[in-house]
């Protein structure tokens, strides 16, 4: 029976590639999943707040005068450093990601098309959201700011492994500013430090679905999330996410054809037009692991 299924999906979708018209509804029919998985999976978005941006609406945050908002530029290539206006703008900027497949393969009925070219498109956005979340989380923490008065210094050192003592400390100076611990960042390897610990200090997180988000377990009411993309050496204590930044969004994840006939190929281009940004870096304190 699941044979026939996939005999007759193949067959749908051959029908579709032949046509322009086709293409699209197979565009538009991978919007809604890409999205979902995107947000199930996605780690970056869990440390501002998400907010959708109305039509004509500017990304345009009050911040604190006496601390520097962190935003990523225009290209979504560098990080800006904005410290006397009140206001801030957040720019915005485009992700994309262009998966393609030959025809050659979809022929052969080697991999599902909606399937791989899902698997693709989230793949490089979520990698490439996330490279710029820790992005602006590295820039707070070698900007020097706690030079300024009132200020806390947000890049602690420590020599493996990680103790419990260590974290209550990068805890104290984040809630010596009336804020709330919420999220903790590390690499898998520093996380092995924290295994450890036992289920007297940690609140381990078993279910499988939970996992798959990156969150691993509970410290004192925060979440400690791993991702490959945090190198090995740093951890990242931060703040609740509406109080330590926001990742407005104008135009979520949209999926065009995007064939090359030339090179034989079917092809979607996926997108979205976001901002990331930091208005408050009083939220954030930076770990950095020595191992010997």
């Amino acid at each position: 029976m699941q044979q026939v299924d996939n005999a007759i999906k193949q067959q749908i979708i051959g029908e579709y590639i032949k046509t322009a018209a086709g293409r699209a509804k197979l565009a538009a029919s991978m919007i809604q999943p890409l999205r979902l998985r995107r947000d199930y999976t996605a780690v970056g978005r869990k440390t501002f707040l998400v907010e959708q941006l109305p039509d004509g609406a500017l990304p345009i945050y009050d911040k604190d005068p006496e601390v520097t908002a962190f935003v990523v530029g225009e290209e979504g290539e560098n990080i800006l450093a904005i410290q006397k206006p009140r206001r801030v703008i957040f720019p915005l900027f485009e992700v994309a990601s262009n998966p393609e497949i030959p025809l050659t393969q979809i022929k052969e009925r080697r991999f599902d098309l909606i399937e791989r070219s899902q698997d693709l498109a989230k793949a490089q956005i979520q990698a490439a959201e996330d490279e710029r979340v820790f992005a602006v989380l590295d820039s707070i923490a070698v900007s020097g700011f706690d030079t300024l008065p009132g200020q806390t210094n947000p890049d602690v050192a420590v020599v493996a492994p990680v103790s419990p003592a260590v974290l209550a400390d990068a805890f104290a100076e984040i809630e010596r500013n009336d804020l709330r611990v919420a999220r903790i960042y590390m690499n898998a390897t520093d996380y092995a430090d924290v295994r450890k610990w036992g289920r007297d200090i940690l609140d381990i997180e078993s279910q499988a679905t939970l996992l798959k988000t990156g969150l691993q377990a509970v410290l004192w009411g925060a979440q400690i999330i791993t991702s490959r993309l945090i190198p090995v050496g740093f951890v990242y204590v931060c703040a609740e996410p509406e109080n330590f930044g926001r990742f407005p969004v104008r135009t979520e994840l949209t999926v065009l054809s995007a064939d090359d006939p030339k090179a034989r190929t079917i092809g979607f281009s996926c997108f979205e037009n976001i901002g990331i940004g930091a208005f408050n870096p009083r939220a954030l304190t930076r770990l950095v692991v020595t191992r010997f």
